[in-house]
């Protein structure tokens, strides 16, 4: 893909048109105001501005893929030289081809015909190569930015992957003398566990059932450890399966409701999972109760995953993806509020 933007679309119609009725607002303000008045001058202006920038629209819409095969250079070259020769169309049809219905004659005199074909392709090529110089640095501008933001979401993504294995082997490892058993349970529990997370590992985004597995297999260890304390409830029956979110969302949240709200509880504690699609999109929400004041610790580095994960969300979806969190009646909240897209 070159640097030319897509000429089809509306948005593109309606910035060529302002920019046409700028350029001829700016021209007349900067002329002799001659008998006709200025609001005559910007009308006759405005339509000849409008036909050269509409007509260029037309073709280089029209061309748009085959321009888009091309380099920089050729599209940029294509274009310049299409915008041109229509400039020129355009002042002949209305200058010469239509002599009976020239709007123009009040501001061209059959002496001046000749200057003005220069001044309107010279204005016409002024004004295209400042247009498409603009483009060209915005193109570059904008996958400077993605290169920059990709590379920010995979440094996000690594330091998100090793979160979760580095408090299981902790695990592990406080098991090993005293239950060996259950210790070699886990083990195994976790070996699939990271056969799992390498196999989504590649994607940028996964779709949930996905997700939902990792969680199941990361719980799988924690049932072992924390057993009757540690109670999990589901509610994804509304959740579209197919929706894609990136790896290892959820999982985090959930591992931060076990070791912050669980865990430090004597008693044990309830994570409850809730997944719904409306007209916002997706939600994914992670709930767990809190432990009394004087059990509750926090972790260090639980509070840098959640920024991550929330910097992550943010990213994958262009902003338009977000994470909340807050307490509620004794209980902490995540919510995860997500486009619903699918894979084409």
């Amino acid at each position: 893909m070159n640097f030319l933007p897509d000429f089809c679309s509306v948005r593109m119609l309606l910035v060529v048109f302002f920019l046409a009725e700028l350029l001829a607002f700016l021209l007349t303000l900067a002329a002799d105001t001659s008998a006709l008045g200025f609001l005559s001058e910007f009308g006759i202006r405005s339509l000849l501005a409008l036909w050269i920038a509409l007509m260029s629209a037309a073709a280089l819409c029209w061309l748009g893929k085959r321009l888009a095969r091309g380099s920089d250079f050729f599209a940029g070259l294509a274009a310049f030289s299409i915008i041109q020769l229509i400039s020129a169309l355009v002042c002949w049809l209305v200058v010469d081809a239509l002599p009976k219905a020239n709007l123009l004659l009040p501001l061209v005199s059959p002496a001046h015909k000749t200057e003005f074909y220069w001044r309107t392709v010279g204005i016409s090529s002024l004004v295209s190569l400042a247009v498409l110089r603009y483009l060209f640095v915005l193109h570059q501008w904008q996958r400077q930015v993605e290169a920059q933001a990709a590379a920010s979401l995979d440094a996000l993504q690594a330091r998100m992957r090793p979160h979760f294995l580095f408090n299981s082997l902790n695990t592990i490892a406080s098991l090993t003398r005293i239950q060996p058993g259950l210790a070699e349970e886990l083990i195994e529990d976790l070996a699939e566990l990271i056969r799992a997370s390498m196999r989504v590992d590649q994607a940028r985004l996964i779709r949930v059932d996905e997700e939902i597995k990792l969680v199941n297999l990361y719980l799988a260890i924690e049932f072992h450890r924390l057993d009757e304390r540690l109670k999990v409830s589901w509610d994804i029956d509304d959740l579209p399966r197919d929706a894609l979110l990136p790896p290892l969302s959820l999982q985090p949240v959930v591992e931060n409701a076990v070791y912050h709200g669980v865990e430090p509880d004597p008693k044990g504690g309830e994570i409850v999972i809730r997944g719904a699609w409306g007209l916002g999109g997706i939600v994914l929400s992670v709930r767990n109760t809190l432990p009394p004041d004087g059990a509750y610790r926090q972790r260090k580095g639980n509070q840098v995953a959640m920024d991550n994960l929330a910097a992550r969300i943010a990213g994958c979806f262009a902003g338009n993806g977000h994470v909340k969190r807050y307490r509620k009646e004794g209980s902490y909240y995540v919510d995860i509020m997500i486009p619903y897209q699918i894979k084409s």
